[in-house]
């Protein structure tokens, strides 16, 4: 821990940074690192999503070390790191300009330092109870829809074969619902967690796999998915929770119909 903390030295007096401090530096950090894209060759693309995403996992590691175990050292860190690589992966396929990139990197920082706040209650949450869980536990299920919503738009626009994109969206999905799950409890990951992971997981990824053969824009096939999560993953956390009732069940997949029926309405079947 001795190594992960940092001090300032002002006037020459050693002030130690406080934890929303180390936040806001691996926000900034991050903000910083996501503009300049602007100035990387396209052929260091990849390399460079890869460098921001460990840079996001190591960042996050840093400002919430304080209470940290291994396990929370993992499942904490999914979302800020797999929403680092959905934003970095969809920045490059924005227009080359600063005006278009200088407003979404600003807005990605400020939500990265909301989210990694989020992050901080449950690291809390987990000893002893704290009044803002349920706006932290609000925010991190929009931001895994949003997530998943920018992961599978950048999966789409690669042209995989069908069965690949199966593989693709279980990959994805699985992390992104696993750490949903486990923050209804905060405890050890369950068998029951693993298999409602993994059970949803697999959904979803079917419904990928369907969606391979539709001709839909990826924009909307990404919306599709991230539906479904909304349902699956909506109806399984009411289910582990026990306040699950056939009105929210419907109310669910109210939801999933209506964009299923946009969809419907909104595809060229003609080509």
């Amino acid at each position: 821990m001795k190594a992960l903390s940092v001090k300032l030295k002002v006037f020459g007096v050693s002030a130690e940074l406080t934890k929303r401090q180390k936040i806001i530096v691996a926000s900034g950090i991050l903000s910083l690192g996501l503009l300049s894209t602007q100035l990387v060759p396209f052929y260091l693309a990849y390399r460079f999503i890869a460098g921001l995403t460990v840079a996001a996992y190591l960042l996050s590691l840093w400002a919430l070390w304080e209470g940290m175990d291994r396990r929370k050292a993992v499942i904490l860190m999914i979302l800020p790191t797999l929403f680092t690589l959905a934003v970095a992966s969809y920045y490059f396929l924005l227009p080359v300009r600063w005006l278009t990139r200088i407003p979404v990197a600003t807005l990605f920082g400020l939500t990265f330092y909301t989210l990694l706040l989020s992050q901080n209650v449950f690291n809390v949450a987990s000893t002893r109870t704290i009044p803002l869980y349920r706006v932290a536990s609000t925010t991190v299920f929009i931001l895994t829809l949003i997530t998943s919503f920018l992961l599978f738009n950048v999966m789409f626009s690669l042209n995989l074969f069908f069965l690949w994109n199966g593989v693709a969206v279980f990959i994805l999905t699985f992390p992104l619902i696993l750490q949903v799950l486990w923050t209804i409890d905060m405890e050890a990951v369950s068998s029951v967690i693993l298999m409602y992971s993994l059970s949803l997981s697999l959904v979803v990824a079917e419904i990928g796999v369907a969606l391979s053969f539709w001709p839909l824009s990826k924009s909307m096939a990404s919306l599709m998915l991230s539906t479904a999560i909304y349902t699956t993953l909506g109806i399984g956390s009411d289910a582990l929770k026990e306040r699950l009732s056939r009105g929210v069940v419907w109310e669910y997949l109210g939801w999933g119909a209506v964009i299923f029926l946009v969809a419907l309405l909104g595809t060229s079947w003609t080509g």
